[in-house]
């Protein structure tokens, strides 16, 4: 495998990254550093993510001028909520090529207890089949953009209302099935979430047999700290081999080498697509 390593600043470095190939028949937990995946991509210090993916032009202005060398996509989901005229093969291999790091965001159905207006939601009854359901079109749609196997793609599982149990269910149901068929097609499992549901959920049933564990957490927390430790909701000892991301500021405009776009901003030290030199 030929992976666009080469061009890239050393924020953003090439690392093997192990992940659990475990179902939810497991009979004991599972270390999310048991078995191998083809070689994958970490991401270490700031990113930006953007509803719309930027022009090739916009983020050759910000290379080298703005703080940031990683920057989010929305690659997919029945919830994604902008259009993407920029995001096509050519684009993912002219942006990596410029060194830029990209974190895949899936926005899929969401909790029947988001926090949220979103249409397309999934239950504790059908979450294991919209997970799996989900995780499979993120495939098509990561191969489709020249992301690599070895790639991680993350599920943005949005805010929602712990006091539903039933839903606190389905979200560790749907996460568990989107882990587990990412897997199998060697893909990393992530997962975008609130620190104060998401987060919360994942991290009580880290050690679970019941649940595959996703390999790299994204945590929403407008606090304008980057640090990727002194979680509230999850130890440090969780997720922290290079598997963790932060959205420490929510949206906000910054102006570099002249062009203005419309950000949040997160930091990184976690996995992210793995692209192909062409």
């Amino acid at each position: 495998m030929t992976v666009s390593m080469t061009r890239r600043r050393q924020s953003v470095i090439t690392a093997a990254f192990l992940f659990a190939a475990t179902s939810v028949a497991a009979t004991a937990p599972v270390s999310a550093t048991d078995a191998p995946l083809p070689e994958s991509t970490i991401a270490t210090g700031l990113g930006f993510d953007t509803c719309t993916a930027p022009s090739v032009a916009a983020l050759d202005a910000w290379w080298g001028t703005s703080p940031y060398t990683t920057v989010n996509i929305y690659f997919g989901g029945i919830n994604r909520g902008c259009r993407q005229p920029n995001l096509t093969p050519s684009w993912v291999q002219a942006v990596s090529g410029m060194g830029w790091g990209l974190l895949p965001t899936y926005m899929g159905h969401q909790p029947s207890c988001i926090l949220g207006t979103k249409e397309h939601r999934f239950t504790e009854a059908d979450a294991t089949a919209v997970g799996t359901a989900n995780a499979q079109d993120a495939i098509a749609q990561a191969r489709h953009l020249g992301l690599l196997p070895g790639s991680a793609l993350y599920a943005d599982v949005e805010h929602y209302d712990r006091r539903d149990t039933s839903c606190v269910t389905a979200v560790r149901r749907y996460v568990s099935a989107w882990t587990t068929t990412l897997h199998d097609a060697g893909y990393l499992a992530g997962v975008y979430v609130h620190q104060d549901s998401g987060l919360r959920d994942l991290s009580a049933v880290y050690d679970s047999p019941d649940y595959a564990r996703p390999d790299a957490v994204w945590m929403a927390r407008w606090d304008g700290n980057p640090a990727l430790t002194g979680w509230p909701t999850a130890p440090d000892s969780q997720w922290a081999n290079h598997q963790r991301a932060k959205q420490y500021l929510g949206d906000h405009d910054e102006t570099h080498g002249g062009v203005t776009l419309t950000i949040d901003s997160d930091s990184l030290d976690a996995p992210v697509a793995t692209v192909a030199d062409r």
